[in-house]
């Protein structure tokens, strides 16, 4: 979909997915006034927390909104939890980086090959009666909570399912 001037790229009741909040849900779209300006906004309510309402600027030049991945897409990035892991950086903050530099790539497919590294670390890590680094789980837990959210919808699954089905796809491969 491409967002025409004038146009709005999501309805009323689509479900989205809208960078660190997850899914979300377009509840309206509005003109409302913040900082003195008026705007065409959504309105949108997180996907599991209703209670949080969030505000996204129709015309926004680098909209965090994008659609749900669709079904199809969806069996592509699963492929990926075939792929070896890439290579481990000894250096934390060498990690951190690439994991900043893929997040904001917004690429599900570098994302998912992301998660198929860190969790593949962990597995070999807790072979070992080792645990991955701290960090490391954090950024797993967060990155993995919303992708898996997200392809969950696709699939008419739960997130749960999906993290079993990856995981399955990794220890067989």
């Amino acid at each position: 979909m491409v967002l025409t001037r004038g146009k709005t790229m999501f309805s009323i009741g689509d479900k989205v997915f809208y960078g660190a909040h997850g899914v979300c849900i377009v509840q309206d779209i509005q003109k409302l006034t913040f900082s003195g300006k008026q705007k065409k906004y959504y309105i949108l309510h997180s996907f599991h927390d209703v209670s949080i309402k969030l505000y996204h600027p129709v015309e926004a030049k680098d909209s965090k909104l994008s659609p749900i991945t669709s079904k199809e897409a969806a069996e592509v990035i699963l492929e990926t939890f075939k792929n070896p892991p890439d290579d481990w950086p000894s250096r934390m903050n060498e990690r951190t980086q690439h994991y900043q530099k893929v997040i904001e790539s917004k690429n599900h497919v570098q994302i998912a090959q992301m998660i198929n590294t860190i969790l593949r670390k962990k597995f070999e890590l807790e072979k070992e009666d080792k645990t991955l680094p701290n960090q490391d789980l954090l950024m797993l837990e967060q990155v993995t909570s919303l992708f898996s959210e997200e392809l969950a919808l696709s699939f008419n699954l739960t997130a749960k399912q999906v993290m079993k089905k990856i995981e399955e796809i990794i220890l067989a491969n």
